[in-house]
């Protein structure tokens, strides 16, 4: 049998199958179909598609991005009236727009406090047997799982991860809740088969963010996302923190030379989207 994706219009993606393995339908729709190939399939909404035994190449790449530029001391400090200083509280990670929690365990190797949104657990639980870190993730004391955002405490994020296209009112809702020298990535429309709908998305980030550079996953065939950093002083070039890294164990596919990697865009590329990007 073969499973279709509708990636845009004039473009599809076919994967070979053997069965479908489970179907929920709620709020939102999951099916997971069994590949020789790539594992298990699971498709969500009939758009998003996360093959098992890849998963890893976006969840490591969108998360230590972000991480690995954000300052090398992952804890805050406070100074106390005699003049010491006391760290206060773990930097914050806010995920949301979607239900790769592998992305949070990638999170939670910095020392994180992770905040995961997503009002549909009945879908998320039934991810349990097809995330790898499923119950790592949920287990850890630094993770905290909320249903609608305004169950969220008035914290203020050092990185924010979004894994669907904001929109304007969103991307201007999360920067309140950014610290100034935060992060925020989220997905974008490919440039190369939506161009038109890529370069509105990132006029949007650029009404807001100082920075705006688009990155792509290097030398994967099997994924075709697209993703924005947005900021307003943090670099993801001239401030990635080698020492941090280097520090992580047990990557599969992030690096260094990958960090940068993603960030480097085509020729025509760069043209076509020269005057958007902001870096």
């Amino acid at each position: 049998m073969w499973l279709n994706q509708r990636v845009s219009e004039n473009f599809h993606k076919e994967y070979a199958i053997e069965e479908k393995i489970l179907d929920v339908r709620g709020e939102n729709i999951l099916e997971i179909f069994k590949s020789k190939q790539f594992g298990q399939i699971a498709i969500i909404n009939e758009t998003q598609v996360l093959l098992e035994r890849f998963v890893f190449m976006q969840s490591e790449l969108i998360a230590h991005i972000g991480a690995c530029c954000l300052p090398l001391d992952n804890k805050n400090t406070e100074q106390t009236k005699t003049g010491s200083f006391i760290e206060s509280k773990l930097n914050s990670a806010l995920v949301l727009g979607g239900f790769n929690l592998e992305i949070a365990y990638e999170l939670l190797r910095h020392t994180m406090r992770v905040d995961f949104i997503q009002s549909d657990t009945k879908l998320l639980d039934s991810l349990i047997s097809f995330l790898p870190h499923f119950q790592d993730v949920r287990t850890n004391p630094d993770f905290h799982l909320y249903e609608k955002a305004i169950e969220l405490k008035k914290n203020a994020y050092q990185l924010i991860i979004h894994q669907s296209v904001p929109s304007i009112y969103e991307i201007e809702g999360m920067d309140r809740i950014l610290e100034p020298y935060g992060v925020l990535i989220a997905t974008l429309p490919h440039p190369y088969l939506q161009i038109e709908q890529c370069s509105d998305a990132l006029l949007a980030f650029g009404k807001v963010f100082e920075i705006v550079m688009p990155f792509f996953i290097p030398f994967s065939p099997f994924d075709h996302q697209t993703f924005v950093f947005a900021s307003h002083t943090t670099h993801p070039l001239a401030n990635l923190w080698l020492q941090k890294c280097d520090m992580i164990e047990g990557l599969q596919f992030y690096n260094a030379d990958m960090h940068q990697a993603a960030f480097t865009l085509p020729t025509y590329l760069a043209k076509t989207l020269k005057g958007i990007i902001k870096n």
